[in-house]
Protein backbone atom coordinates (compact mmCIF):
# COMPACT_ATOMS: atom_id res chain seq x y z
CA UNK A 1 0.00 0.00 0.00
CA UNK A 2 1.89 3.46 -1.28
CA UNK A 3 0.71 6.88 -0.39
CA UNK A 4 -1.09 8.49 -2.76
CA UNK A 5 -2.21 11.79 -0.85
CA UNK A 6 -1.51 12.63 2.94
CA UNK A 7 -5.56 11.03 3.15
CA UNK A 8 -5.83 8.94 0.16
CA UNK A 9 -4.07 5.06 -0.20
CA UNK A 10 -3.55 2.72 -2.75
CA UNK A 11 -5.52 -0.10 -1.57
CA UNK A 12 -4.62 -4.10 -2.76
CA UNK A 13 -7.34 -6.80 -1.35
CA UNK A 14 -6.62 -10.14 -0.39
CA UNK A 15 -9.55 -13.08 0.31
CA UNK A 16 -7.61 -15.64 2.24
CA UNK A 17 -4.59 -15.57 4.70
CA UNK A 18 -2.92 -17.72 1.94
CA UNK A 19 -3.19 -14.58 -0.43
CA UNK A 20 -2.76 -12.13 1.65
CA UNK A 21 0.70 -13.46 2.96
CA UNK A 22 1.31 -14.61 -1.02
CA UNK A 23 1.22 -10.64 -1.80
CA UNK A 24 3.03 -9.43 1.01
CA UNK A 25 6.36 -12.36 -0.45
CA UNK A 26 5.78 -10.66 -3.61
CA UNK A 27 5.71 -7.06 -2.95
CA UNK A 28 6.11 -3.78 -0.88
CA UNK A 29 3.11 -2.47 0.98
CA UNK A 30 3.37 0.22 3.79
CA UNK A 31 0.22 -1.34 6.32
CA UNK A 32 -1.65 -4.37 6.64
CA UNK A 33 -5.35 -4.31 7.79
CA UNK A 34 -6.75 -7.64 7.91
CA UNK A 35 -9.79 -8.96 9.84
CA UNK A 36 -9.27 -11.84 12.13
CA UNK A 37 -11.42 -14.36 10.84
CA UNK A 38 -10.47 -15.47 7.43
CA UNK A 39 -11.89 -18.79 5.63
CA UNK A 40 -8.00 -20.68 5.97
CA UNK A 41 -7.36 -18.78 9.53
CA UNK A 42 -8.65 -17.51 12.56
CA UNK A 43 -8.13 -15.89 15.40
CA UNK A 44 -4.53 -14.14 16.28
CA UNK A 45 -2.66 -16.63 14.04
CA UNK A 46 -2.87 -14.10 11.27
CA UNK A 47 -0.75 -11.66 12.91
CA UNK A 48 1.76 -14.04 13.42
CA UNK A 49 1.88 -14.82 10.01
CA UNK A 50 1.94 -11.57 8.65
CA UNK A 51 5.17 -11.00 11.20
CA UNK A 52 6.75 -14.16 10.14
CA UNK A 53 7.09 -13.14 6.40
CA UNK A 54 7.24 -9.03 7.65
CA UNK A 55 8.30 -7.70 10.87
CA UNK A 56 8.78 -4.31 10.01
CA UNK A 57 5.46 -3.45 8.74
CA UNK A 58 2.76 -2.05 10.69
CA UNK A 59 -1.13 -3.98 11.56
CA UNK A 60 -4.63 -2.59 11.88
CA UNK A 61 -6.96 -5.40 12.81
CA UNK A 62 -10.70 -5.47 11.81
CA UNK A 63 -12.77 -5.90 14.82
CA UNK A 64 -17.17 -7.15 15.55
CA UNK A 65 -16.88 -5.16 18.40
CA UNK A 66 -15.37 -2.57 21.20
CA UNK A 67 -13.67 -5.30 23.80
CA UNK A 68 -10.30 -3.30 25.79
CA UNK A 69 -8.95 -6.60 26.45
CA UNK A 70 -9.26 -7.73 22.86
CA UNK A 71 -7.31 -4.27 22.10
CA UNK A 72 -5.25 -4.94 24.47
CA UNK A 73 -4.12 -8.68 23.75
CA UNK A 74 -3.95 -7.75 19.99
CA UNK A 75 -1.50 -4.60 20.78
CA UNK A 76 0.38 -7.26 22.92
CA UNK A 77 0.55 -9.98 19.83
CA UNK A 78 2.30 -6.83 17.97
CA UNK A 79 -0.22 -4.92 15.98
CA UNK A 80 -0.61 -1.22 16.17
CA UNK A 81 -4.10 -0.37 16.62
CA UNK A 82 -7.65 -2.28 15.34
CA UNK A 83 -11.00 -0.46 14.17
CA UNK A 84 -14.55 -1.96 14.47
CA UNK A 85 -16.35 -3.18 11.48
CA UNK A 86 -19.15 -0.47 9.92
CA UNK A 87 -18.04 2.62 12.19
CA UNK A 88 -16.16 5.02 11.01
CA UNK A 89 -15.76 7.22 8.23
CA UNK A 90 -12.77 7.99 5.17
CA UNK A 91 -11.47 10.16 7.50
CA UNK A 92 -11.16 8.26 10.45
CA UNK A 93 -9.97 5.19 8.76
CA UNK A 94 -7.18 7.25 7.13
CA UNK A 95 -6.13 8.71 10.53
CA UNK A 96 -5.81 5.05 12.07
CA UNK A 97 -4.13 4.02 8.84
CA UNK A 98 -1.40 6.96 9.52
CA UNK A 99 -1.47 6.77 12.93
CA UNK A 100 -0.03 2.89 12.60
CA UNK A 101 2.64 4.05 10.00
CA UNK A 102 3.79 6.46 12.56
CA UNK A 103 3.83 4.43 15.46
CA UNK A 104 4.97 1.27 13.75
CA UNK A 105 8.36 3.31 12.78
CA UNK A 106 8.85 5.04 16.09
CA UNK A 107 8.95 1.22 18.12
CA UNK A 108 11.50 0.54 14.69
CA UNK A 109 13.22 3.68 16.19
CA UNK A 110 13.09 2.57 20.26
CA UNK A 111 14.05 -0.46 19.21
CA UNK A 112 16.64 0.24 17.11
CA UNK A 113 17.89 2.89 19.98
CA UNK A 114 17.96 0.20 22.85
CA UNK A 115 19.47 -2.91 20.72
CA UNK A 116 22.29 -0.84 17.92
CA UNK A 117 25.22 1.17 19.12
CA UNK A 118 24.66 4.74 18.36
CA UNK A 119 28.13 5.16 17.15
CA UNK A 120 29.11 2.64 14.96
CA UNK A 121 25.56 0.97 14.61
CA UNK A 122 26.98 -2.61 15.83
CA UNK A 123 24.76 -4.31 18.01
CA UNK A 124 25.20 -3.16 21.77
CA UNK A 125 25.86 -5.22 24.77
CA UNK A 126 21.78 -5.90 24.83
CA UNK A 127 21.44 -7.51 21.83
CA UNK A 128 24.71 -9.35 21.75
CA UNK A 129 23.95 -11.46 25.07
CA UNK A 130 20.38 -12.25 22.91
CA UNK A 131 22.28 -13.14 20.00
CA UNK A 132 24.79 -15.07 21.63
CA UNK A 133 21.94 -17.21 23.64
CA UNK A 134 20.05 -17.72 20.27
CA UNK A 135 23.68 -18.72 18.74
CA UNK A 136 24.07 -21.22 21.75
CA UNK A 137 20.75 -22.97 20.85
CA UNK A 138 20.60 -23.18 17.22
CA UNK A 139 24.49 -24.91 17.69
CA UNK A 140 22.93 -27.43 19.68
CA UNK A 141 20.12 -28.27 17.77
CA UNK A 142 22.66 -28.36 14.43
CA UNK A 143 25.59 -30.09 16.38
CA UNK A 144 27.88 -27.17 15.53
CA UNK A 145 30.37 -24.80 17.63
CA UNK A 146 30.42 -21.45 18.52
CA UNK A 147 32.96 -19.26 18.54
CA UNK A 148 33.31 -16.25 20.89
CA UNK A 149 35.59 -13.19 20.33
CA UNK A 150 36.23 -10.16 22.29
CA UNK A 151 38.36 -7.92 21.04
CA UNK A 152 40.23 -4.74 22.99
CA UNK A 153 42.14 -2.23 21.07
CA UNK A 154 45.51 -1.39 22.36
CA UNK A 155 46.57 1.73 23.16
CA UNK A 156 42.97 3.56 21.81
CA UNK A 157 43.41 5.79 25.10
CA UNK A 158 46.53 7.32 23.91
CA UNK A 159 44.61 8.50 20.23
CA UNK A 160 41.88 10.17 22.83
CA UNK A 161 44.13 12.20 24.71
CA UNK A 162 46.77 12.90 21.54
CA UNK A 163 43.83 13.72 18.96
CA UNK A 164 40.63 13.89 20.93
CA UNK A 165 37.43 12.11 21.58
CA UNK A 166 36.08 13.21 17.98
CA UNK A 167 39.18 11.48 16.73
CA UNK A 168 38.84 8.88 18.99
CA UNK A 169 34.82 7.92 17.69
CA UNK A 170 35.81 8.03 14.25
CA UNK A 171 38.94 5.53 15.18
CA UNK A 172 36.02 3.40 16.26
CA UNK A 173 33.50 3.34 13.58
CA UNK A 174 36.42 2.52 11.15
CA UNK A 175 37.62 -0.23 13.07
CA UNK A 176 34.02 -1.35 13.58
CA UNK A 177 34.15 -1.51 9.49
CA UNK A 178 37.02 -3.60 9.07
CA UNK A 179 35.97 -5.90 11.97
CA UNK A 180 32.64 -6.18 10.01
CA UNK A 181 34.58 -7.07 6.72
CA UNK A 182 35.80 -9.66 8.37
CA UNK A 183 33.14 -12.12 9.57
CA UNK A 184 30.88 -13.85 7.18
CA UNK A 185 26.87 -13.60 6.71
CA UNK A 186 25.42 -14.59 10.22
CA UNK A 187 28.36 -13.58 12.00
CA UNK A 188 27.47 -10.90 14.47
CA UNK A 189 29.65 -8.18 15.26
CA UNK A 190 28.82 -5.79 18.85
CA UNK A 191 30.27 -2.81 20.41
CA UNK A 192 30.28 -3.58 23.90
CA UNK A 193 31.32 0.24 25.29
CA UNK A 194 34.22 2.17 24.88
CA UNK A 195 36.98 0.33 22.41
CA UNK A 196 35.76 -3.23 23.57
CA UNK A 197 34.04 -5.22 20.89
CA UNK A 198 32.87 -9.10 20.43
CA UNK A 199 32.13 -11.24 17.27
CA UNK A 200 30.16 -14.17 17.87
CA UNK A 201 30.73 -16.57 14.62
CA UNK A 202 27.88 -19.76 14.38
CA UNK A 203 27.73 -22.96 12.23
CA UNK A 204 31.59 -23.21 13.02
CA UNK A 205 32.77 -26.55 12.24
CA UNK A 206 35.99 -26.50 13.38
CA UNK A 207 38.69 -24.46 15.32
CA UNK A 208 40.55 -23.88 11.37
CA UNK A 209 37.34 -21.69 10.34
CA UNK A 210 38.10 -19.23 13.43
CA UNK A 211 42.13 -18.99 13.16
CA UNK A 212 41.08 -17.66 9.86
CA UNK A 213 38.81 -14.89 10.91
CA UNK A 214 41.21 -14.10 13.45
CA UNK A 215 43.78 -13.88 11.46
CA UNK A 216 41.80 -11.74 8.79
CA UNK A 217 41.30 -9.69 11.77
CA UNK A 218 45.24 -8.97 12.74
CA UNK A 219 46.00 -8.78 8.85
CA UNK A 220 42.93 -5.95 8.19
CA UNK A 221 43.76 -4.17 11.90
CA UNK A 222 47.40 -3.45 10.55
CA UNK A 223 46.80 -1.17 7.88
CA UNK A 224 46.87 2.36 9.33
CA UNK A 225 43.79 4.79 9.59
CA UNK A 226 43.10 8.06 8.77
CA UNK A 227 41.55 10.11 11.40
CA UNK A 228 41.66 13.65 10.82
CA UNK A 229 44.54 13.90 8.68
CA UNK A 230 46.84 11.77 10.98
CA UNK A 231 48.01 8.26 10.54
CA UNK A 232 47.29 6.12 13.22
CA UNK A 233 47.82 3.04 14.24
CA UNK A 234 45.98 0.21 16.58
CA UNK A 235 46.10 -3.46 17.32
CA UNK A 236 43.88 -5.60 18.26
CA UNK A 237 44.43 -7.94 21.74
CA UNK A 238 41.92 -10.80 20.90
CA UNK A 239 40.82 -13.50 23.42
CA UNK A 240 38.41 -16.48 21.73
CA UNK A 241 36.65 -19.65 23.22
CA UNK A 242 34.82 -22.07 22.12
CA UNK A 243 30.94 -23.27 22.88
CA UNK A 244 30.60 -25.97 24.01
CA UNK A 245 34.10 -27.00 24.32
CA UNK A 246 35.02 -24.64 27.12
CA UNK A 247 31.71 -23.93 28.98
CA UNK A 248 28.17 -23.75 28.08
CA UNK A 249 26.45 -21.07 29.71
CA UNK A 250 27.02 -17.70 28.04
CA UNK A 251 27.98 -15.47 31.14
CA UNK A 252 31.17 -18.22 31.75
CA UNK A 253 31.85 -18.15 27.62
CA UNK A 254 32.59 -14.73 27.88
CA UNK A 255 34.08 -14.74 31.38
CA UNK A 256 36.56 -17.45 28.78
CA UNK A 257 37.21 -15.04 26.28
CA UNK A 258 37.68 -12.01 28.34
CA UNK A 259 40.62 -13.70 30.13
CA UNK A 260 42.03 -15.00 27.21
CA UNK A 261 42.27 -11.25 25.57
CA UNK A 262 44.10 -10.27 29.02
CA UNK A 263 46.58 -13.13 27.94
CA UNK A 264 46.85 -11.86 24.96
CA UNK A 265 47.68 -8.41 26.50
CA UNK A 266 50.55 -9.95 28.29
CA UNK A 267 51.99 -11.91 25.60
CA UNK A 268 52.75 -8.23 23.71
CA UNK A 269 49.40 -7.29 22.21
CA UNK A 270 48.33 -7.54 18.67
CA UNK A 271 47.57 -11.64 18.75
CA UNK A 272 44.53 -13.65 20.02
CA UNK A 273 44.99 -16.37 22.30
CA UNK A 274 42.23 -19.27 22.66
CA UNK A 275 41.00 -19.78 26.47
CA UNK A 276 42.65 -22.26 28.17
CA UNK A 277 41.61 -23.50 31.83
CA UNK A 278 43.93 -21.84 33.91
CA UNK A 279 43.44 -17.94 32.44
CA UNK A 280 40.48 -17.88 34.53
CA UNK A 281 42.66 -18.81 37.41
CA UNK A 282 45.04 -16.06 36.70
CA UNK A 283 42.28 -13.33 36.17
CA UNK A 284 41.01 -14.15 39.47
CA UNK A 285 44.19 -13.56 41.27
CA UNK A 286 44.63 -10.38 38.93
CA UNK A 287 40.93 -9.16 40.53
CA UNK A 288 42.23 -9.94 43.80
CA UNK A 289 45.07 -7.80 43.47
CA UNK A 290 43.48 -5.29 42.34
CA UNK A 291 41.06 -5.14 45.33
CA UNK A 292 44.27 -5.58 47.50
CA UNK A 293 45.50 -2.77 45.94
CA UNK A 294 42.55 -0.24 46.24
CA UNK A 295 42.62 -0.83 49.68
CA UNK A 296 46.14 -0.20 50.10
CA UNK A 297 45.95 3.21 48.70
CA UNK A 298 42.63 3.55 51.18
CA UNK A 299 44.68 2.38 54.23
CA UNK A 300 47.96 4.08 53.17
CA UNK A 301 49.82 0.32 53.11
CA UNK A 302 52.83 2.22 50.71
CA UNK A 303 55.83 2.76 52.51
CA UNK A 304 58.85 4.91 50.47
CA UNK A 305 62.64 3.93 50.77
CA UNK A 306 65.72 6.27 49.37
CA UNK A 307 68.42 5.17 47.62
CA UNK A 308 71.11 7.96 47.96
CA UNK A 309 72.69 9.65 44.80
CA UNK A 310 76.76 10.31 45.52
CA UNK A 311 78.77 12.03 43.82
CA UNK A 312 81.67 10.30 42.28
CA UNK A 313 84.68 12.36 43.09
CA UNK A 314 83.71 13.68 46.67
CA UNK A 315 81.94 11.03 47.31
CA UNK A 316 79.63 13.76 48.92
CA UNK A 317 75.46 12.55 48.88
CA UNK A 318 73.88 14.95 45.98
CA UNK A 319 70.70 13.34 45.94
CA UNK A 320 67.76 10.47 46.52
CA UNK A 321 65.82 8.17 44.80
CA UNK A 322 62.09 7.70 46.23
CA UNK A 323 61.33 3.94 45.50
CA UNK A 324 57.92 2.99 46.61
CA UNK A 325 57.36 -0.55 48.22
CA UNK A 326 53.82 -2.02 49.36
CA UNK A 327 54.03 -3.59 53.00
CA UNK A 328 50.69 -5.61 52.57
CA UNK A 329 49.44 -7.00 56.08
CA UNK A 330 49.15 -10.72 54.51
CA UNK A 331 51.99 -10.74 52.08
CA UNK A 332 54.64 -8.52 53.91
CA UNK A 333 56.77 -6.47 51.47
CA UNK A 334 55.35 -6.61 47.24
CA UNK A 335 57.69 -5.35 44.64
CA UNK A 336 56.84 -2.30 42.57
CA UNK A 337 57.79 -4.72 39.89
CA UNK A 338 54.51 -6.64 41.06
CA UNK A 339 51.92 -3.94 41.74
CA UNK A 340 52.75 -0.65 39.21
CA UNK A 341 51.94 -2.49 36.20
CA UNK A 342 48.54 -3.47 37.43
CA UNK A 343 47.86 -0.03 38.69
CA UNK A 344 48.75 1.57 35.27
CA UNK A 345 46.51 -1.10 33.61
CA UNK A 346 43.61 -0.20 36.15
CA UNK A 347 43.92 4.06 36.78
CA UNK A 348 45.04 3.29 39.82
CA UNK A 349 48.73 5.07 39.41
CA UNK A 350 47.48 8.40 39.43
CA UNK A 351 46.86 8.25 43.29
CA UNK A 352 49.77 6.32 43.89
CA UNK A 353 52.49 8.39 42.31
CA UNK A 354 50.14 11.65 43.94
CA UNK A 355 51.23 10.19 47.39
CA UNK A 356 54.68 9.44 46.43
CA UNK A 357 55.26 13.11 45.72
CA UNK A 358 54.01 14.83 48.18
CA UNK A 359 55.25 12.25 50.74
CA UNK A 360 58.87 12.43 49.07
CA UNK A 361 58.58 16.13 48.96
CA UNK A 362 57.51 15.90 52.72
CA UNK A 363 60.64 13.98 53.61
CA UNK A 364 63.08 16.18 51.97
CA UNK A 365 61.76 19.27 53.48
CA UNK A 366 61.47 17.29 56.82
CA UNK A 367 65.34 16.84 56.22
CA UNK A 368 66.18 20.22 55.26
CA UNK A 369 64.38 21.79 58.45
CA UNK A 370 66.21 19.18 60.27
CA UNK A 371 69.80 21.08 59.18
CA UNK A 372 70.66 18.41 56.49
CA UNK A 373 72.91 19.63 53.45
CA UNK A 374 69.78 20.23 51.08
CA UNK A 375 69.69 17.45 48.17
CA UNK A 376 67.54 17.15 45.29
CA UNK A 377 64.59 14.34 45.41
CA UNK A 378 64.23 12.11 42.07
CA UNK A 379 60.26 10.62 42.08
CA UNK A 380 59.60 8.33 39.17
CA UNK A 381 57.13 9.77 37.15
CA UNK A 382 54.67 7.36 35.12
CA UNK A 383 53.93 7.48 31.45
CA UNK A 384 49.75 7.13 32.30
CA UNK A 385 50.73 9.99 34.89
CA UNK A 386 52.67 12.09 32.38
CA UNK A 387 50.59 12.48 29.95
CA UNK A 388 46.99 13.81 32.11
CA UNK A 389 45.81 17.03 31.61
CA UNK A 390 47.61 19.90 33.83
CA UNK A 391 49.77 17.46 35.25
CA UNK A 392 52.89 20.55 35.47
CA UNK A 393 50.78 22.55 37.37
CA UNK A 394 49.65 19.51 40.08
CA UNK A 395 52.99 18.59 40.44
CA UNK A 396 53.76 21.75 41.48
CA UNK A 397 50.85 22.58 43.56
CA UNK A 398 51.85 19.25 45.14
CA UNK A 399 55.46 19.95 46.09
CA UNK A 400 54.95 23.66 47.36
CA UNK A 401 52.16 21.90 49.44
CA UNK A 402 54.95 19.98 51.06
CA UNK A 403 56.86 23.77 51.78
CA UNK A 404 59.70 22.59 49.60
CA UNK A 405 61.13 24.64 46.89
CA UNK A 406 60.90 23.02 43.12
CA UNK A 407 64.48 23.39 42.42
CA UNK A 408 64.71 20.24 45.18
CA UNK A 409 62.89 17.80 43.10
CA UNK A 410 63.52 16.02 40.03
CA UNK A 411 61.56 13.71 38.47
CA UNK A 412 62.35 10.88 36.54
CA UNK A 413 60.54 10.04 33.14
CA UNK A 414 60.88 6.73 30.37
CA UNK A 415 61.93 8.12 26.74
CA UNK A 416 58.47 6.27 25.88
CA UNK A 417 56.73 8.16 27.50
CA UNK A 418 58.17 11.60 25.55
CA UNK A 419 57.66 10.60 22.48
CA UNK A 420 54.39 9.42 22.17
CA UNK A 421 53.45 13.06 21.79
CA UNK A 422 56.38 14.76 21.37
CA UNK A 423 55.17 18.13 21.07
CA UNK A 424 52.72 17.79 24.02
CA UNK A 425 55.52 16.52 25.97
CA UNK A 426 57.76 19.93 25.51
CA UNK A 427 54.91 21.82 26.11
CA UNK A 428 55.14 19.77 29.94
CA UNK A 429 58.37 19.74 30.34
CA UNK A 430 58.97 23.61 29.80
CA UNK A 431 56.02 24.17 32.05
CA UNK A 432 58.12 21.83 35.02
CA UNK A 433 61.05 24.00 33.97
CA UNK A 434 59.67 26.91 34.18
CA UNK A 435 59.04 26.15 37.77
CA UNK A 436 62.65 25.37 38.91
CA UNK A 437 61.75 21.47 38.79
CA UNK A 438 64.57 18.95 36.97
CA UNK A 439 63.86 16.57 34.50
CA UNK A 440 65.31 13.04 34.07
CA UNK A 441 65.36 10.35 31.41
CA UNK A 442 64.89 7.33 33.17
CA UNK A 443 66.77 3.97 31.62
CA UNK A 444 67.91 5.59 28.79
CA UNK A 445 69.59 3.71 25.91
CA UNK A 446 66.82 1.29 26.31
CA UNK A 447 63.83 2.95 24.83
CA UNK A 448 63.38 3.92 21.26
CA UNK A 449 64.26 8.07 20.75
CA UNK A 450 66.08 9.78 18.22
CA UNK A 451 68.72 12.82 18.95
CA UNK A 452 66.52 14.80 17.12
CA UNK A 453 63.79 14.24 19.59
CA UNK A 454 66.38 14.61 22.40
CA UNK A 455 67.78 17.94 21.65
CA UNK A 456 64.02 19.38 21.45
CA UNK A 457 63.56 18.04 25.28
CA UNK A 458 64.95 20.50 28.06
CA UNK A 459 66.50 17.56 29.75
CA UNK A 460 68.96 18.11 33.19
CA UNK A 461 70.08 14.59 33.30
CA UNK A 462 70.22 11.13 30.93
CA UNK A 463 69.93 8.35 33.34
CA UNK A 464 71.73 5.35 31.97
CA UNK A 465 70.24 2.07 31.92
CA UNK A 466 72.05 -0.42 34.17
CA UNK A 467 72.20 -3.25 31.73
CA UNK A 468 74.71 -1.05 30.14
CA UNK A 469 76.08 -0.12 33.66
CA UNK A 470 76.30 -3.64 35.25
CA UNK A 471 79.09 -4.79 33.48
CA UNK A 472 81.05 -1.81 33.01
CA UNK A 473 84.25 -2.74 33.87
CA UNK A 474 84.28 -6.54 32.21
CA UNK A 475 82.68 -5.52 29.04
CA UNK A 476 84.57 -3.10 26.41
CA UNK A 477 81.14 -2.61 24.77
CA UNK A 478 79.72 -1.60 27.86
CA UNK A 479 82.36 0.50 28.27
CA UNK A 480 82.05 1.95 24.85
CA UNK A 481 78.55 2.77 24.87
CA UNK A 482 78.53 4.32 28.42
CA UNK A 483 81.36 6.43 27.39
CA UNK A 484 79.17 7.74 24.07
CA UNK A 485 76.04 8.47 26.07
CA UNK A 486 78.38 10.63 28.43
CA UNK A 487 80.34 12.65 25.82
CA UNK A 488 76.66 13.00 24.39
CA UNK A 489 74.79 14.09 27.57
Amino acid sequence: MHDAQPTKHLVTSAYTANEGIALLEDKYFDIVITDLNLPDTEGFNIITYIQDVNSEIPIVVLSNQEDDDLALEIVQMGAQDYLIKGQGDGYLINRVIDYSIERKRDIQQLNYLANYDSLTGLANRLLFRERLDRALIRADRNKTLVALFVIDLDRFKSVNDSLGHDAGDQLLVEVSKRLSACTREGDTVARLGGDEFTIIMEDVKNTDDVVKIADKVLDLMKREFDILSHDVFVTPSIGITIYPIDDTHASHLFVNADSAMYQAKENGRNCYRFYTANMNLHLIEKMDMEAKLRRAIDKQEFVLHYQPKFCVDSKEPIGAEALIRWMDPDEGMISPALFIPLAEETGLVGPITDWVIKEACKQNSEWQQQGYKSIRMAINLSPKQFNQRDIAKRIFNQIICSDLAPKYVELEITESALVENVDKSIEILNDLKKWGIQISIDDFGTGYSSLSYLKKFPLDTLKIDQSFVRDLMSDPDDATIVSAIIAMA
